[in-house]
């Protein structure tokens, strides 16, 4: 690995030592923070009894939400109720009972508090049964194996039938109804392990259909009883029972869910089987949240059966941000989405996404004005946001006020109701106006450094369209089909007939805002604010990033100093309008912030006096702290033994900046000042992304860059000049050929620059096609290199070839080496 000072070794474009310290530190771009994000704009918290059903909200994972990654899992919702139930049973608390019946797999300590809880009050009946429970659960969770296998036993399948005859026993013998349906439960959990299907669904018809008073116990073996349906063959029977128990029974909902995912597809036979049209609107509803099937025709049976079904606006949401993925990802993204489903279903899929939405805007205009759904504001607010994505902002705006007059104390839809208005707000006009602002300010605070990606995804997507807008740039139409994976970049849209919503089908507008020094401060404000850097911290103190944050340190390194130098004006005059006191304040931005960037800025445009001046406004103690201090500690006018001799002595960003203005001011006045024009190139070259003090222009460094062939960071030609002028001032040949080598460095990065690019995707192609790619590709870049990119090295070899420092490249610079031996 290179030093950071080894000129020879980064001509072959090796990497710093600290180049993987830094990646790690401080280069990481932004990252999907939440592991159901994809492009969607509708929140599912708008649909009443989203949190008692949220697992099985549209996702691209397996369930919605889903705790697999977090430290803490969710408690799961049958031991949150079996602990409630046995602590008031017993007396004493939920923490006691807790801790004997569900151990943590960290915590290795028998705690036996609820039997002992049990025993001091003399239920022996129920201490008899904690112990039967637990040697049940242990056969169920194979433990028994495990047990047979670490002492080296056979294994011993258990002895059911007298497990099934102790049960039955107990449960004729005891007058306890908490035990008694326990004790039920368990008898069908037995029958069911030993798999006899049979004498599990006769022990339940026995035993627990008669109870009068049931709990979620009851749920428990209703569970178990359709389970050994399906394993007897009647998956009729087995699919409506699931079906209730998911909508009816939350501590058996997950397993109701995955039964049903796994079951054969719906048939109408399990209709015949429901009591009343509220069970057959349930059958409709749980199968329409399972995956890959249309829910619309499930949601109109079960408007037309029972409007007040919990999960009636839960659907609706679902298919909304279902048909959000097909609608915004493009044609080639959806080869890559759903691995289990076939090619030709995707392509249905994507070809019907705005034909579908139309029907789903249709469904809830129709529901808005029903007897039994129009007290909820759901359904304007849904039509809204799909009038909306077919272009028609004034019908969007009309049904969303219909939602606004409609009472609720939903807050999701609260929260849906004002994110919409805020993104019809900065679209009703093609330039931003005081009113605009004034109006859009309340919930730009509201909704900024949202740890939610559909919030995220709206916030960022209303400050894009607020930038261009004072920028007087195209606005990208974020919310236009094929505009998959959050991206930033046009797509084509389709040209098929769009019926309602092809009116002005992705269509680009074009702001006529006038760019004033105070329109690109606010711009520049509204790109950072978008930025993933400007997200919420998550509970491990990193930012909530989502694919639709933009980076700030991308930014900062974009906005020319002449801008920043706006967004201080900005900052410094002193506004009375709110909307300026309020943005300002929402962007947070101080002094050091702002001088900092303006001399990096500055100093990326070599404009040296400027960044100096501007650094002069900044804390020098700031100069003393990280990560000046890890990625500042050597001297940027050192390079490869030119320059200073001095290669330890450090600088801080102002006595660079200062110097480098006063070795311009020498060469204006002497150009010939050799000594000098080489000095600016050891520092041009050393702030820049090979260098060994980039930390003076940039926040972040990484492996992974894209080098931008039109940024002097990534090119060098300023250090290139700066060394050809060393070069051709030089009164001795000596150090003339060092410059010219220096230049030579530069000009061979440009090279290299040129021929990563050449070869982008080139082994994504299909095998024949890459060989002879690669032909070309190598005899292109033979000629450039001979043609354009050899100058230094030909006056290496011409001019200086008798020099001494030529002698040593030839022993030492193996890209010398092949130069002079034609490769």
């Amino acid at each position: 690995m290179a030093t950071k000072n080894s000129l020879k070794s980064m001509l072959h474009l090796s990497n710093r030592t600290k180049s993987i310290i830094i990646l790690l530190l401080i280069a990481c771009g932004p990252m999907p923070f939440d592991y159901d994000e994809f492009k969607s704009f509708f929140s599912p918290e708008s649909a009443a009894n989203e949190a008692k059903f949220r697992p099985y909200n549209f996702t691209t994972q397996f369930t919605y939400d889903s705790d697999v990654w977090t430290e803490n899992p969710n408690i799961d919702a049958a031991q949150i109720e079996n602990v409630k139930a046995w602590a008031k049973y017993a007396g004493i608390s939920e923490a006691v009972v807790s801790k004997e019946l569900y151990v943590s797999y960290d915590d290795d300590t028998h705690k036996t508090g609820l039997s002992d809880a049990l025993k001091n009050k003399g239920k022996t009946e129920a201490l008899a049964y904690l112990d039967l429970a637990k040697q049940i659960e242990a056969i169920d969770n194979g433990n028994f194996d495990d047990a047979a296998i670490d002492t080296n036993q056979q294994v011993v399948k258990p002895d059911f039938d007298a497990l099934l005859m102790d049960i039955q026993a107990k449960h004729s013998q005891t007058k306890d109804i908490f035990l008694k349906e326990r004790l039920a439960y368990q008898a069908v959990k037995v029958a069911d392990l030993a798999e006899n299907p049979k004498k599990s669904i006769e022990l339940y018809e026995k035993l627990v259909k008669p109870i009068a008073k049931k709990t979620f116990i009851s749920d428990w073996a209703t569970s178990r009883m359709a389970g050994a349906c399906m394993h007897a063959g009647d998956t009729t029977k087995a699919y409506y029972l699931f079906s209730q128990l998911f909508i009816n029974a939350p501590t058996r909902q997950s397993a109701a869910y995955l039964s049903l995912k796994y079951s054969p597809r719906f048939h109408e036979e399990a209709l015949k089987l429901c009591q009343n049209d509220t069970e057959k609107a349930n059958v409709y509803a749980a199968t329409a949240v399972l995956p890959f099937q249309d829910g619309l025709p499930m949601l109109e049976k079960m408007r037309d059966l029972d409007a007040k079904n919990p999960l009636i606006e839960f659907v609706m949401a679902r298919e909304i941000n279902k048909n959000e993925k097909f609608f915004f990802s493009t044609s080639e993204e959806m080869v890559y989405t759903f691995w289990g489903v076939d090619s030709l279903k995707k392509v249905d899929w994507k070809a019907n996404a705005h034909t579908y939405f139309e029907k789903l805007l249709a469904f809830n205009l129709e529901s808005a004005e029903k007897e039994n759904l129009k007290d909820s504001p759901f359904w304007y607010t849904a039509a809204s946001y799909l009038a909306f994505i077919g272009k028609d902002l004034e019908k969007a705006n009309e049904l969303l006020q219909k939602a606004k007059a409609i009472p609720t104390n939903n807050q999701g839809i609260k929260d849906q109701i004002a994110i919409q208005e805020m993104i019809f707000l900065v679209n009703e006009t093609p330039d931003v106006t005081p009113k605009m602002e004034a109006a859009v300010i309340p919930l730009l605070e509201r909704f900024a450094r949202s740890d939610k990606f559909r919030t995220a995804n709206n916030f960022n997507a209303t400050c894009k369209i607020l930038a261009a807008k004072y920028e007087g740039l195209t606005i990208n139409d974020e919310f236009s089909e094929n505009q998959g994976s959050n991206s930033n970049t046009s797509q084509k849209t389709s040209t098929k007939t769009l019926g309602w919503f092809s009116s002005c089908f992705g269509k680009k507008e074009v702001s006529n805002s006038q760019s004033t020094p105070e329109n690109v401060a606010k711009a520049f404000i509204m790109k950072v604010l978008a930025s993933y850097q400007q997200s919420k911290k998550d509970e491990y103190g990193g930012n909530a990033s989502f694919l639709s944050n933009t980076d700030q340190y991308a930014i900062e390194d974009s906005t020319s100093s002449q801008n920043i130098s706006y967004v201080i004006d900005y900052f410094s005059k002193k506004s009375t309008n709110d909307f300026d006191k309020r943005l300002q304040k929402l962007a947070g931005f101080n002094n050091d912030y702002l001088y900092m960037v303006l001399g990096r800025r500055a100093l990326a445009e070599h404009r040296y006096t400027e960044a100096a001046n501007a650094w002069q406004h900044i804390d020098q103690k700031t100069w003393q702290n990280e990560p000046f201090q890890t990625y500042l500690d050597v001297n940027p006018f050192s390079l490869n033994g030119q320059g200073d001799a001095d290669a330890e002595q450090k600088v801080t960003p102002l006595s660079f900046a200062t110097r480098m203005a006063s070795l311009e001011t020498k060469v204006k006045q002497n150009p010939n000042d050799s000594e000098s024009w080489l000095l600016l190139g050891c520092g041009t070259y050393n702030m820049s992304y090979y260098g060994n003090s980039w930390i003076l222009l940039r926040r972040a460094w990484s492996s992974y860059e894209k080098a931008n062939t039109k940024d002097d960071y990534y090119t060098y030609d300023k250090a290139l000049f700066y060394f050809d002028k060393a070069m051709k001032t030089s009164p001795k040949p000596e150090l003339a050929a060092k410059a010219c080598y220096l230049a030579a460095t530069c000009q061979q990065i440009k090279y290299n620059m040129i021929s990563a690019k050449m070869y982008d995707g080139l082994y994504l192609l299909p095998e024949d096609e890459i060989t002879k790619k690669e032909a070309e590709i190598k005899q292109t870049l033979a000629n450039l290199r001979k043609e354009n990119y050899s100058i230094y090295f030909n006056l290496l070899k011409t001019k200086y070839g008798s020099t001494t420092y030529e002698e040593q490249l030839i022993d030492e610079c193996s890209t010398y080496q092949d130069y002079l031996a034609g490769k």
